[in-house]
């Protein structure tokens, strides 16, 4: 829940563009074959029609398998359809197994730093992400 939430707030690219194969209408718009769609995740996973509180981290909005009532193309991480990232299930598999080994052993405390979002080819915070690292009570 907690790598879906993050990737809803945070998806590794914020907007991708695709070319339309054929003539087609989206909502009240004519889209020629060949024309460039920007399609923005950033914008799509803020948006207050699916997601309440848009803006708030909240993992436990994924817990009753939120992601599968959604409509097509409201949560998009990886892209989709036939284009979607070759890299969706190790990036996810790598995600899980990170934040469970960091956390077993330590808690981070976010320093009181903005964190300004930079897109480029990734999206990524302009200045990092400051934190603390504490060992947890167990020390190991």
């Amino acid at each position: 829940m907690i790598v879906k939430e993050s990737m809803r707030l945070y998806p590794p690219v914020a907007i991708f563009g695709r070319e339309a194969a054929v003539d087609c209408q989206i909502g009240d718009y004519n889209v020629p074959k060949g024309c460039t769609i920007m399609i923005s995740q950033w914008a799509m996973h803020r948006n207050p029609q699916y997601f309440a509180d848009p803006e708030i981290f909240k993992p436990e909005r994924w817990a009753d398998d939120l992601e599968k009532q959604l409509p097509r193309g409201v949560y998009i991480p990886f892209g989709d359809g036939p284009r979607i990232c070759i890299g969706k299930g190790f990036a996810l598999m790598e995600a899980i197994l990170l934040l469970t080994t960091v956390a077993q052993k330590f808690r981070l405390n976010l320093l009181p730093v903005p964190i300004v979002p930079q897109p480029s080819i990734t999206l990524r915070p302009e200045h990092g992400i400051k934190v603390v690292l504490q060992l947890n009570a167990s020390g190991k």
